[in-house]
């Protein structure tokens, strides 16, 4: 089995990483990026074991291996509900692939310090590696203690960037590293994959709806419906039909973490678009949700063109406010009165 295989697709990527690093002029620091699902962070464990020789982090998206650290931390008598709320500042395989992963979902400064102090200051043997996940979930002194070491990185050692979000990172560290973009996928790629993996049910219905993301194809064939897009429509259902709409969505919405707000922002776009697209005589086949056409039909008549038009701006400012790390209920109050009063100014 190849480093590179849990990956599903993103050939052209895996062929240059895998030339750089046997022509040894990989450069030491890369930055993975492009939206969630498509394989950056499987990619980057691939890259590693390529340069340390050896598969790092047991397994597809290392959930093997958090495992195994979740039951030793609890034989350590950490609680259950720390575990659950709080990662490591620092995972780390053999001691020469480290991996830092946010942490009550936010990559610290503290952690990058300890990464220096008590790993890479010290000289090693061979390559070393280091993995930074959801990098947009790092503050500003957070990415500017990364940007010292970047500028001048120790011997030997290589770091692999991977965010979600391109355009939240700082410009220095994007002139620093090289870029890698993660496109969609063929469907026939993905097509095999699942199959390999024995999912052959509902994949034709999924693939309409996933548009080229492994991961999203995949949880639609499993589950059939994902739970934030569901709560996308049924926020846009509330506002356009119940009197009691701030507080159906407060309730709805209160326990979501930053990440899964992130995501319903995502999908309250994705939703908004094909509304419009609806409303201008796009068919089925035109549409990125084609499995939700009756459910958006049904809104089209309490939502005109102008109301919608405000979507894509409302969501992405209420992006901006989650990076700010303004409480998320406020955040979410913010949009759903911002979207109540362009659809009743209409």
């Amino acid at each position: 089995m190849g480093y590179f295989d849990t990956v599903i697709g993103q050939d052209t990527i895996k062929e240059q990483l895998t030339e750089l690093v046997q022509r040894q002029v990989l450069p030491h620091s890369l930055l993975f990026y492009g939206e969630s699902g498509l394989g950056k962070l499987d990619m980057a464990f691939g890259l590693a074991s390529t340069l340390v020789g050896r598969p790092v982090f047991s397994s597809h998206k290392g959930h093997a291996y958090l495992e195994q650290t979740a039951e030793a931390r609890l034989a350590n008598g950490e609680s259950q509900k720390k575990i659950d709320a709080e990662g490591l500042p620092l995972y780390m395989d053999k001691g020469d692939v480290f991996w830092l992963r946010p942490m009550k979902q936010t990559l610290k400064v503290e952690q990058w310090y300890s990464l220096l102090q008590d790993h890479l200051n010290v000289a090693g043997n061979g390559n070393r590696v280091v993995i930074v996940e959801d990098f947009h979930t790092a503050n500003a002194i957070m990415a500017n203690a990364m940007l010292k070491t970047i500028e001048e990185p120790p011997s030997q050692v290589y770091f692999i960037i991977v965010t979600d979000k391109i355009n939240t990172v700082l410009p220095t560290i994007v002139s620093r590293c090289m870029g890698v973009a993660f496109r969609a996928v063929d469907d026939d790629s993905i097509r095999q994959a699942l199959m390999k993996e024995g999912i052959t049910h509902n994949i034709d219905q999924a693939l309409l709806t996933g548009h080229g993301n492994p991961a999203l194809v995949r949880q639609l064939a499993e589950e059939q419906n994902i739970a934030m897009l569901d709560l996308a429509i049924k926020v846009m259902d509330a506002l356009a039909y119940e009197n009691r709409w701030f507080t159906l969505i407060s309730l709805w919405t209160e326990q979501l973490s930053r990440e899964d707000l992130g995501e319903l922002l995502h999908w309250l776009r994705l939703v908004g678009r094909d509304m419009l697209a609806l409303k201008n005589g796009a068919t089925q086949a035109e549409l990125q949700l084609p499995t939700k056409t009756v459910q958006l039909t049904k809104l089209l008549s309490r939502w005109s063109t102008k109301a919608l038009a405000r979507i894509v701006p409302e969501t992405l400012q209420a992006e901006s406010a989650l990076r700010l790390h303004i409480k998320t209920a406020l955040v979410m109050d913010g949009i759903s009165i911002a979207l109540h009063k362009a659809r009743q100014e209409d």
